[in-house]
């Protein structure tokens, strides 16, 4: 884990760029494990996890993770008994990991590792959504190991979009043509 992403209200930005980040003046979060409780600041994997990114009161600020004191943990596991089992150290978590990755900075941030993250210019990102990227590992893991043949996997995915209603059904004697309304593409399937 190369970067993270926090966002901070836009007067204060300038400020912190300039001196740091003091875990004291700036701890957001705190994650209650069954032991003990994490302490810090809140951060993203991607600047596009945060409902702040659309939020005009706060500038997202890329923290260069290298040498931080900071964990990654699931959300989704966040005030269960599994949260334990689902946090490593920022240098430990690989992309893709946690469903709903989120992590804690434990430590002041020196402005050198500080700088402001540009939508337009930046760097690009590994990542746009840490959510939809874990769900696309997941479903190509799933798919590499033949748990599933393509067969069953384009029928699910026929009745799904049936019962979502993003195609249009119709019967013809024992085949069902299944089509998107959208390009026109058709899809068949052998009825019962």
């Amino acid at each position: 884990m190369q970067d993270l992403y926090i966002y901070i209200e836009k007067e204060k930005v300038d400020d912190c760029l300039k001196y740091g980040i003091k875990l004291s003046e700036y701890e957001n979060r705190v994650l209650k494990l069954m032991d003990s409780d994490k302490r810090g600041i809140q951060a993203f994997l991607s600047p596009k996890d945060s409902d702040l990114y659309i939020n005009d009161n706060f500038e997202c600020v890329r923290v260069l993770a290298k040498n931080l004191n900071a964990i990654v943990f699931n959300k989704i596991c966040e005030n269960t008994q599994l949260i334990n089992n689902y946090i490593l150290d920022v240098e430990d978590y690989k992309l893709g990991d946690f469903e709903s990755p989120e992590a804690i900075i434990c430590s002041s941030i020196l402005p050198d590792n500080l700088s402001l993250y540009n939508k337009i210019l930046d760097k690009p990102l590994l990542v746009q959504n840490s959510r939809e990227f874990y769900y696309e590992k997941c479903i190509n893991e799933i798919m590499e190991t033949d748990m599933f043949s393509k067969y069953e996997l384009y029928q699910t995915l026929l009745i799904l979009g049936d019962q979502k209603k993003v195609l249009d059904v119709k019967k013809h004697e024992n085949v069902k043509i299944y089509t998107d309304p959208i390009s026109g593409k058709e899809y068949t399937k052998k009825s019962n």
